[in-house]
This record gives structure tokens, sequence and C-alpha cells, in this order.
């Protein structure tokens, strides 16, 4: 997720020009098999798509023993991992990060995709990743809506084959976490005037998603990064996030995973994770850093994120080297 929900939702009353751009459709030819085409930087997915690919190899490792599946969040890219893959890298790890429909370089920018689409993305990356390197461990690592995708993904009836799930900063604001009249309003909007483009409203909303200022400002300046949204994707990525929640309570027991938060998290905040805290399983730990923010691969802390992760996909039961405590909402 990004502060595009709470900009969203305090324009839905403002005087906007709506546009009119259909919805991404699936593609109807196969132009090549489902595969990773690093060259071309191309995930090749399902049905032909050809999705934006960014790849870190494991450092002076030919057969890395763990892989990571990346998935970004909300009007981001593979770009997400741009820290934290090199930080794996140099101890083991190779990353397949790739653009979700709708964002970066893939197909559709800056429309909303079939959200079960999305998720047959995911399943089909970790079945490549799994099929390429078959004797690694094989993580998905999700990004506040990518954390989204893949908690309905694992909590569906065809979990993707991989080994364990970290969701990180996962979006978890769906429709029952929200103020009725927000609700209704969205849903007013997203069903009259899917078009209708918001951006935020700096001189009255104010989110910082992270206190890494520098970074922040390096990311907005790349081309790739989506800077302002159809109503009608607001809607869907709220609809995303109600499904991850309700879905939560299936993820896999087989599963290790592990879901972190960040006590500056202002994009998502806690009221929607404490709703989704009360049904997760058992097996599933938790993480609560008290100077994270939403970006939490992405802060000035984020070396800490990183060795924590790293930890986790090593030794599921293990210590956490930054020895930080669970959610205390749970």
């Amino acid at each position: 997720m990004t502060i595009v929900i709470a900009y969203a939702l305090f324009l839905l009353s403002g005087c906007v020009s709506p546009v009119t751009i259909g919805a991404v459709e699936r593609s109807a030819t196969y132009f090549a098999e489902p595969g990773f085409q690093p060259d071309r930087e191309v995930f090749v997915s399902h049905d032909g798509a050809e999705l934006g690919l960014t790849v870190w190899p494991a450092e002076g490792i030919d057969d890395p023993e763990y892989v990571v599946v990346g998935v970004h969040g909300m009007n981001d890219f593979a770009n997400a991992f741009f820290m934290a893959a090199p930080y794996w890298a140099e101890r083991g790890v190779t990353t397949y990060a790739y653009d979700q429909r709708g964002f970066g370089r893939s197909p559709g920018r800056g429309l909303w995709p079939d959200e079960e689409l999305l998720r047959k993305d995911l399943r089909t990356a970790v079945s490549i990743a799994r099929h390429e390197h078959p004797e690694a461990r094989v993580a998905v690592i999700g990004i506040s809506m990518g954390a989204a995708v893949a908690i309905s993904a694992f909590g569906s009836d065809d979990p993707p084959d991989a080994d364990l799930l970290i969701a990180s900063g996962p979006g978890l604001r769906g429709w029952g976490a929200m103020n009725p009249i927000y609700k209704a309003s969205l849903w007013m909007s997203a069903h009259t005037n899917p078009g209708w483009i918001v951006r935020p409203p700096a001189r009255f909303v104010r989110i910082e998603p992270s206190d890494n200022i520098e970074m922040l400002r390096e990311i907005w300046a790349n081309p790739l990064m989506l800077r302002q949204n159809r109503i009608d994707q607001v809607y869907g990525v709220v609809a995303l996030m109600e499904t991850a929640h309700k879905r939560a309570a299936r993820i896999p027991q087989d599963i290790p995973t592990l879901m972190s938060y960040g006590a500056n998290d202002y994009v998502v905040p806690e009221e929607g994770v404490k709703r989704t805290a009360k049904v997760l399983p058992e097996h599933v730990r938790t993480v609560y850093y008290e100077a994270g923010y939403h970006m939490l691969l992405r802060d000035l802390q984020s070396e800490r994120v990183h060795e924590d992760y790293l930890a986790f996909i090593k030794d599921p039961g293990g210590q956490l080297p930054s020895g930080s405590p669970e959610w205390p909402f749970r």
C-alpha cells in the first residue's frame, strides 16, 4: 500500500476530470512459454504477458541454497528490493523481483487488473523459480500490496509452491477496517466514475512512508513509479486487502510465515493490522519494529530487517537477530 488510500478518500468530493481507459485484459495469445528472461528483464507469465523482471543473483554461487521471489507494493515496481536484494546476494541468496501487472514495466500500467490474475502471476513466478532451482529453499517476500497478493494466494485453494512466506508491512486495510462513509464514497465513485484520477494533496495530507528521505527522493524521481491513481485502482487494492484479511486464517500450517510491522507505519494504520492479527494461525510469527516505518526494507534501520528476514529464511524457527518483539496487539 501507499499513501494513495488516504489522499484518494480525501478528494472524493473534489472536482477532477475523469478518464476513460478500459480495464487490463488477459493476453489472448501465448507468445512464449512461462519463464524468466533476465537478459531482457522479462518474466513471461502464464498467459504470455511479459512482466518486468529484475534479478539479483547470489554472489559467487551457481546453485544458491536460497531463492527469493519478491512482490512489490502499490505504485512501485521490482526496484522495491534494491536495498535488500544486494544484501542477501552477498550472503548467497538469489532474488527474482517482478513488476506486477499495471505497474512499472508491465502491461496495463496505471490500470487495475483482476486480482486473481495477480495471484496467478505469483504462482507462476514461484513455479519458475522452483523449476530453475529445484534444490533451493524458495521464499516469497511480499511488500504492502504485494504482501496482500501473497497472503491471499497462500490462503487460497491453490497456494504457491514456495517453502515460506514473509509479509513485509502487509497491506491489511480492507473494507472491514474502513470508515463506513469512506467505504460508501469509494464504492460509489468506483462504480460511477472509475477513471477518476486522484493525486496526493500535499498541502493537506502528509504521510511519510519512510524515515529515509534521500531514498524517497530517489524513488519518486524514477519514471517507473506511479504518482497518481484512478479511483478504480484504489477500489481494487482495498478489495484485495479485504481478500487477504479473509484468507489469512487459511495460510497453510506447513508454510513458515513471518509478518512484520513498523510502529511508525502511517500508510497502513494499526487498526487494520490488529483486525487481521486476531485471525492469524498460531504458526504465523510476527515481528514489530519500533523504529520502523511502512517501507521496512528501505528505512534507515533497514539492515536490521534485511538480517531478520535472511535469518528467518535460513531457520524459520530460530531467533531473529534484531531481538525485536512480536506484534503487541496480537
